[in-house]
């Protein structure tokens, strides 16, 4: 309304200005001398102009009419209405009481919740029945060994072969110090035993100078009860050696410490010497 308003009196006060104009134009040539007269239109729009050019030229300008100043002291002038109509209508500024716009609340960042581990809901009660065969299956005959198996049997020693012979193949074997054999009660009181009670035949061999440790005694058992008696009497004879070389003749006496005893069945060895594994093996060959 208020616009509407200011409108209107901007278009009354250009239309008076108008009329005023075109009756100043048409009076100027029969009112040339008096110029100043005549109302200026600048003047006459606003109040204080016209005080000022009413001041100034009072004596000789005729006054307006009432009317007329009425009009164009109520009319505003002709730049005002053009200021007014060139200057655009003020736009209602937002109050500054209005609270700002709120700001825009940020999301919340959705954290990926934890999968809830799945549990079975329920154990099952009952197992699934498993189907039995119909029939059992017959076991495998496991085989077993009607008898166990009995061990071989070491061959029996042959009681055919003679204590000469078994000296004298050792003594093509190796080589010994020159011996001499001997007999009756000698054996007896050498070897601590009585030969026609133990042995059913014998060969006994000893060193022929007493610079030697060398001894060579091949025997062959009556019985088996006989084999203690018989050991007992021979290692009495080693220990006789030992102790006659343990003051001289330190080979002698090592050879006599390594003596040897070796049972084949009903044959018994005595032998020291410088190669007691090889006397050894040439008297265990006759019974392989």
């Amino acid at each position: 309304m208020i616009n509407n308003k200011k409108l209107f009196k901007t278009a009354a006060a250009l239309a008076i200005a108008i009329s005023l104009l075109a009756g100043c134009s048409n009076g100027s040539d029969k009112e040339a001398g008096n110029a100043d007269a005549s109302p200026n239109v600048t003047a006459s729009a606003s109040p204080d102009a016209t005080d000022d050019a009413g001041n100034e030229g009072a004596s000789s300008s005729p006054e307006p009419s009432e009317e007329t100043e009425l009009q164009v002291s109520e009319a505003p002038s002709v730049e005002d209405a053009a200021q007014e109509s060139a200057a655009p209508s003020a736009t209602t500024k937002p109050s500054a009481e209005t609270t700002a716009t709120a700001k825009p609340t940020p999301k919340p960042t959705v954290k990926p919740t934890e999968k809830p581990a799945v549990k079975p809901s329920a154990k099952p009660t009952e197992k699934p029945a498993t189907t039995a065969p119909s029939q059992k299956p017959s076991p495998k005959p496991t085989v077993k060994p009607s008898q166990k198996p009995s061990p071989t049997p070491k061959p029996e020693v042959s009681d055919k072969v003679k204590t000469s012979d078994i000296v004298d193949k050792i003594l093509e074997d190796i080589e010994l110090p020159v011996l001499m054999s001997v007999s009756g009660e000698q054996v007896k009181d050498s070897y601590y035993f009585d030969p026609s009670e133990l042995v059913a035949e014998g060969s006994y061999n000893q060193a022929m100078m007493n610079t030697k440790a060398t001894e060579l005694v091949v025997v062959k058992l009556k019985s088996d009860k006989h084999y203690d008696a018989v050991k007992e009497g021979l290692t009495k004879r080693a220990e006789d050696i030992i102790k006659t070389f343990s003051q001289y003749l330190p080979d002698q006496h090592e050879d006599a410490k390594n003596y040897q005893i070796v049972r084949q069945g009903n044959y018994v060895l005595l032998s020291i010497s410088h190669d007691q594994a090889g006397i050894k093996k040439a008297f265990e060959s006759f019974f392989q």
